[in-house]
């Protein structure tokens, strides 16, 4: 096997021919899948402040230790789909506005990777179908407000381990979802959440949400913090 390595602030290693993938990510991972529609097209995934010591599979033989904040950026030589791993410590991805967010098409797992903020992670993933939380722990999350803001793309959706137990925001988490049907919800503890208005704004096709009549909003600061809870049609 031939391996490349490359100095420089990030570690990277290239194993040619030997991608690690999502089986060598295990049940650990935070794995998705990205489309590439010209060669030597970039694929960024951006992020907020806070520490990195993330290792990243970009699916094509190279191999990353990142411990920059501000994104992590590749170049595939290819066209096609690309399913990336993210194993370490990741606590956050802030697509709104970014120039990849429309490059993004599966989630297949979150992982445990340190998760502490989901607040705009999957926003204007406009080509976004699929997304599964899978084996993950999002205990130490704050805020998922706007998470899926404008995913118009977004059919299926299994986020039944998402752990909210600590959210206080999750207003606009479903905004503009306008091609989601039905949503389980059942596993959402709402207790700490003091703002949930516009969580369905504009889902015009939203027929079924499983499991919200039993939640807890005691929590609510204010009536406002339902306000456009669920807007359709």
């Amino acid at each position: 096997m031939n391996i490349i390595r490359y100095g420089g602030p990030m570690s990277r290693t290239r194993k040619v021919g030997s991608p690690i993938g999502y089986s060598s990510a295990g049940l650990t991972g935070f794995v998705s899948v990205w489309a590439t529609t010209a060669i030597n097209e970039t694929i960024t995934i951006p992020t907020q402040n806070d520490t990195f010591n993330a290792v990243v599979d970009w699916g094509d033989g190279t191999v990353e230790t990142i411990t920059t904040y501000n994104g992590f950026s590749h170049v595939y030589d290819d066209i096609g789909d690309h399913t990336i791993s993210i194993t370490g410590t990741f606590p956050n991805i802030y697509m709104q506005g970014a120039a990849s967010a429309t490059k993004l098409k599966k989630v297949l797992n979150l992982g445990t990777v340190g998760w502490t903020s989901l607040q705009s992670a999957f926003r204007s993933c406009s080509n976004l179908t699929d997304f599964t939380s899978g084996s993950t722990d999002t205990s130490a999350v704050s805020i998922t407000n706007a998470m899926f803001y404008q995913c118009f793309s977004l059919v299926n959706v299994n986020i039944s381990s998402l752990d909210i137990t600590g959210a206080s925001n999750i207003g606009s988490m479903f905004t503009q979802c306008t091609s989601l049907v039905s949503i389980d919800v059942s596993s959402f503890d709402t207790s700490s959440v003091t703002q949930m208005g516009n969580m369905f704004g504009a889902c015009n096709a939203l027929t079924s949400i499983v499991g919200v009549e039993d939640w807890d909003i005691t929590g609510l600061n204010s009536t406002g913090s339902l306000t456009n809870f669920i807007t359709v049609g």
